[in-house]
């Protein structure tokens, strides 16, 4: 499955939730789980490197930096892969039409976002341009770091534009655990919310 995590809108966890949900599925779904960061910070691959060499376990997945210009010469060898999931860090920009690539072959997106009216307008945009370029992807919604102690007045409506393109996954509730993440393991503070979140998303987008 090719599972792209993405949204234009910086700063919404995208990162974060690749390597949640490919720990999730390593761990919990003993799936075959591959990254391919092609985010220009490159801040997955960076941590893997690091925690590769900290821990004397194999690693869970492994992790490749790829320019987004670069991915269609590895297309076919991603296709060839069978029985396991690609996930994809993307870039928080829509400038390129090197993205375009990315976003044809996209199985499913993942969209973390958060309540607020900016990234809300901006996660609009995105999706709608994605659907523009990929008609048949399967969009899902994850907000993310969402506030026990606010009333968010906006989310009703939210869930129901976006759910003109996908469906709202259950959120990722705003935790300390969350920021204590790494590549080789799931936390057991946050273990039951993700198997909320990722296990809603696992079961309607990506058993096969």
């Amino acid at each position: 499955m090719k599972i792209v995590v993405a949204n234009q809108k910086g700063g919404v966890g995208k990162s974060t939730t690749c390597i949640l949900l490919a720990n999730y599925l390593a761990l919990e779904k003993k799936d075959n789980v591959i990254i391919l960061d092609m985010d220009f910070q490159d801040s997955i691959y960076s941590r893997w490197e690091k925690e590769k060499e900290l821990y004397a376990n194999d690693p869970l997945y492994e992790v490749i930096k790829m320019e987004v210009e670069e991915y269609p010469k590895y297309k076919v060898h991603i296709d060839s892969l069978q029985g396991g999931h690609v996930i994809m860090d993307m870039p928080g920009r829509l400038d390129t039409n090197e993205l375009i690539a990315v976003y044809q072959d996209a199985e499913v997106i993942v969209c973390p976002f958060s309540y607020e009216k900016m990234t809300f307008e901006s996660t609009m945009f995105f999706v709608q341009v994605a659907k523009h370029v990929n008609p048949q992807v399967r969009i899902v919604f994850l907000p993310n770091r969402l506030k026990s102690s606010v009333n968010y007045e906006l989310k009703a409506a939210v869930d129901e534009q976006l759910a003109q393109f996908g469906t709202v996954a259950p959120a990722l509730p705003d935790r300390v655990g969350f920021q204590r993440i790494d590549t080789v393991s799931i936390s057991s503070d946050i273990r039951g919310v993700l198997d909320n979140s990722f296990g809603y998303i696992y079961n309607e987008y990506l058993e096969t």
